[in-house]
């Protein structure tokens, strides 16, 4: 499971998205705002629009930048939503750049009423937005085991998607699954203990990734960061996930082409035109001392584009 306490790539964040000082900058995640603190006291003149899901995530923000006064607007919102946020909530047409950091706030994690960890006792929940209908607990007991399977598989390549599907599905015919252990025991209980935790946390991030949507919403943030980048503009994002890079680096792939057409036809037929330019050939890692000081962020990969 992605864990995030403290910002990763900051420096090479403000490197790559930084074109203009007296910029408008979205923080799409802006979380506990360790990366907008890094632009905002760079760069004086620059202004940054912070948006995230988790309200006390914004709170911590609040209390952590109020010192910039109007340079800095915090809004509650889903970033798969950016392109009504940015135009109608804040009134603006085109920003400079735009950041996204797809790591989970440690204090999200840690707090056992939100469900997200197998190590601490507490309800099916691992929703982002309290707001949201869905929840672990719905979808650990309604979906059906084939769906269950396609959950596990596609969300973290698990091989024995289909095992566990039937765990789940077997256990609950006695009784409802109600709690992290419980669900924890049910999945793992035959798992030697030294492959326990990795194989644990494979199984939660699955699940949390269908309740919150995670994929099909980056998408469609990738989509609208576009729509809404000045042109010179740039887009980073900081992934944890190898399937949340992959739907980064297949989008950046496609964007940044002027045909997409299958291979062999003698006429390009689908009249794509490439909207961005690719900075970062390959994935910007932490170096060994970012990854000493925080372990964490040993997965992080960084990639950036400039609108054309």
């Amino acid at each position: 499971m992605t864990v995030m306490h403290r910002s990763v790539l900051t420096r090479k964040v403000v490197e790559f998205l930084i074109t203009n000082e007296d910029g408008i900058y979205v923080d799409a995640t802006v979380g506990d705002g360790g990366h907008t603190l890094a632009i905002l006291e760079k760069f004086k003149s620059s202004k940054v629009i912070g948006i995230d899901i988790d309200k006390k995530a914004l709170e911590k923000a609040r209390e952590r930048l109020e010192f910039f006064g109007n340079r800095l607007k915090l809004v509650y919102g889903d970033y798969s939503d950016m392109e009504r946020i940015i135009r109608e909530d804040c009134e603006i047409d085109y920003v400079d750049g735009i950041l996204f950091d797809l790591g989970i706030r440690l204090e999200m994690v840690t707090d056992k009423f939100r469900g997200f960890s197998f190590q601490k006792d507490g309800p099916l929940d691992m929703r982002f937005d309290r707001k949201a209908t869905k929840t672990a607990y719905r979808v650990v007991n309604n979906y059906s085991e084939e769906m269950l399977k396609k959950i596990f598989r596609n969300n973290s390549d698990i091989k024995s998607a289909g095992k566990i599907a039937r765990k789940i599905v077997n256990y609950r015919q006695m009784k409802p699954i109600e709690t992290t252990t419980q669900l924890a025991e049910i999945c793992a209980g035959d798992i030697p203990s030294r492959k326990r935790t990795d194989f644990l946390a494979r199984v939660f991030q699955a699940i949390r990734i269908e309740v919150n949507d995670e994929f099909q919403k980056l998408r469609d943030a990738l989509k609208n960061s576009i729509e809404i980048l000045k042109s010179s503009g740039r887009i980073v994002i900081i992934s944890y996930h190898s399937g949340e890079d992959r739907i980064v680096k297949n989008y950046f792939a496609t964007e940044s082409k002027d045909c997409i057409c299958p291979p062999g036809l003698p006429v390009c037929r689908c009249g794509h035109k490439r909207s961005i330019r690719i900075l970062t050939k390959k994935a910007v890692r932490p170096d060994d001392e970012e990854i000493a000081q925080n372990p964490k962020a040993r997965s992080a990969k960084l990639r950036a584009v400039e609108k054309l």
